[in-house]
């Protein structure tokens, strides 16, 4: 049988080889800091880049070693110590990394053009050197580092204690047919899609109600790291977190706005598919949690992690063979995906090119496959075209590379589906893609954006946390909906909101742009291949809006989002001939 762990020997081999290259790198930087006071010419400037950058890569990879460790085995309290340490380790190498930028600021822009102009092996560096005086205004002396990165370590330790509570909620116990269930992370999905009403009330109550308990801690948890975070982007001299977000990745406002107002403007689409759905499933007067059950008319398919790989592979032969053997290089010791007692539960992500979840043989373990693979797939080609200041992509970037597969996989399921049954179930699992990275992403986008801005004025107490979220999810749940008082804490669920800054929203406009990339090598032939890997193997080294070009993709262009929404239109209208012929 196909087993899928990591190999992390490949990154470090031990905690041995760790502490050595710890040590190594204090050395080097010590070593560096010896030409802190030295002029600044064209030969020196490419020294200290160069320096920067392995140093730079050294320190990452024990971070990702580290870090990977504490998800692989969070019952042990060894690796939350080796995952604390390494995150303190990296912002340290970042603070005493910083004079290099401020030495090269001082230069002037001028003279490292002429720095440039005289060292041909200076050219790599330049958009690093380009976007660092883009920078210039945001870059803060020494002692506000100090704060940033007192802040940043405060930060992840509210975050490791959000994670925790996550991992050790113990939910209250379930009846179905007369037998106690005890609700974990790793079962509690399977009760809340059950097609038995009452099941998926009792867990979506249990759920609910533990969270209730702890709301207090939660929100507290949530205000702190939201305080931390306006703290750091007022010291670096930004008027918003989200201005601070979005200039790093020079992306325009209006980006954001326009996803908004589109998303509203086509909320009654998607309130139509509820209508649809609910009506499939005979209920009168649905409740949030009903939302869940899939349409898959009581035939859950199975499906082992060989029939899946093949599956995954098939799907992906469009994308050609040089992606297809990069596949199976990362499926060998790059994907920990074995579902384990110890095992961080309810999280799954890619980092570098590993990738980490749970899979259990349903269809959204095979979606979650081929989304991840679709991320490290994207790091490996930029790792081995880019130098490292470049090899990752951004989030707006990187998630065009991952759901490009999803809709690749659904694609393949809906044409090889034998019965109607299954084209209706692979049909609504598109549909409910839109829904999940779209609509919803964009609505923990609104409601970022007002936890942030009344964060600004006074804290963020549960009463605050729980209004806001009501509003917004009736907002684009729609007066249908029947909604429980518990639902209230559910912005407590959303880890999105602790662990990253405005992140959600890169789902919505990567589904978007995706989608567009499909059209374009399926059906309008006006994408390559060729021109897709290149789009892969491009990582940071230009601007997210301007990579997105070799897509063909501007996306300033409203338009964009516009055939997002068509396609979606065209897919419910197909949904409803389906049902129709029943």
């Amino acid at each position: 049988m196909k087993k899928l762990y990591w190999d992390l020997t490949t990154l470090i081999k031990d905690e041995k080889t760790l502490d050595k290259k710890i040590e190594k790198i204090n050395q080097r930087l010590h070593t560096l800091n010896q030409e802190k006071n030295k002029d600044l010419n064209a030969t020196l400037l490419l020294k200290l880049l160069e320096e920067k950058e392995q140093i730079k890569e050294e320190s990452n990879k024990i971070l990702i070693y580290g870090s990977l460790r504490y998800y692989k085995n969070v019952n042990d309290n060894n690796t939350l110590i080796l995952k604390t340490k390494v995150e303190e380790f990296n912002n340290e190498v970042d603070l005493k990394l910083q004079w290099i930028d401020e030495k090269i600021l001082k230069l002037g822009k001028e003279k490292v053009i002429e720095c440039l102009k005289k060292l041909e092996p200076l050219k790599k560096h330049e958009f690093y050197l380009k976007n660092l005086f883009r920078m210039q205004e945001h870059n803060i002396p020494e002692e506000k580092n100090k704060i940033v990165k007192e802040n940043n370590n405060s930060i992840n330790k509210k975050i490791t204690d959000y994670n925790s509570f996550i991992q050790n909620m113990k939910y209250k116990e379930i009846i179905i047919n007369n037998k106690k269930i005890e609700l974990t992370p790793i079962n509690y999905v399977k009760y809340l899609q059950s097609r038995d009403k009452n099941t998926r009330k009792e867990a979506y109550l249990s759920i609910n109600e533990t969270y209730q308990e702890k709301k207090e801690a939660f929100a507290d948890i949530l205000d702190t790291i939201y305080q931390y975070r306006i703290e750091n982007a007022k010291i670096k001299n930004y008027s918003s977190v989200l201005e601070q977000e979005l200039f790093e990745e020079n992306i325009d406002k209006q980006v954001i706005n326009t996803l908004i107002n589109s998303v509203n403007k086509n909320i009654p689409l998607i309130q139509k598919y509820f209508k649809i759905k609910t009506s499939l499933l005979n209920e009168k007067s649905p409740h949030l949690y009903d939302l869940n059950v899939p349409l898959d008319f009581k035939t859950t398919k199975k499906y082992t992690l060989e029939e899946s790989i093949d599956i995954i592979k098939e799907a992906l032969k469009p994308l050609g063979k040089e992606y297809l053997k990069v596949v199976d290089i990362l499926l060998d010791g790059h994907i920990d995906a074995e579902v384990e007692e110890n095992k961080y539960q309810g999280l799954i992500f890619s980092w570098h090119t590993y990738s980490f979840l749970n899979f259990k043989g349903s269809y959204i373990d095979i979606k979650n496959l081929i989304h991840e693979l679709g991320h490290i797939v994207n790091y490996y080609f930029s790792m081995k075209k880019q130098t490292y200041f470049y090899e990752d992509s951004t989030i707006f970037i990187g998630e065009i590379a991952s759901i490009v597969n999803e809709i690749l996989l659904n694609h393949y399921l809906l044409e090889n589906a034998k019965t109607k049954e299954e084209k209706i179930f692979y049909l609504s699992k598109e549909i409910e893609n839109y829904i999940t990275s779209v609509f919803k992403q964009t609505m923990y986008t609104e409601l970022e954006q007002e936890l942030y801005s009344i964060k600004e004025k006074k804290n963020l107490s549960t009463d605050i946390l729980s209004n806001r979220y009501i509003n917004v999810i009736k907002k684009y749940y729609g007066e249908d909906i029947k909604y429980d008082d518990v639902e209230s804490i559910s912005w407590a669920k959303i880890g999105h909101l602790y662990r990253f800054c405005y992140y959600p929203y890169k789902y919505a406009t990567g589904l978007l742009m995706a989608s567009t990339v499909v059209n374009s090598i399926f059906y309008d032939s006006a994408l390559t291949k060729e021109e897709y890997i290149n789009f892969l193997s491009s990582g940071s080294s230009n601007y997210s809006l301007e990579l997105i070009k070799l897509l063909h993709i501007d996306f300033s262009d409203s338009k964009i989002i516009d055939q997002g929404f068509q396609i979606l239109q065209k897919d419910i209208d197909l949904l409803f001939q389906l049902i129709e012929k029943e």
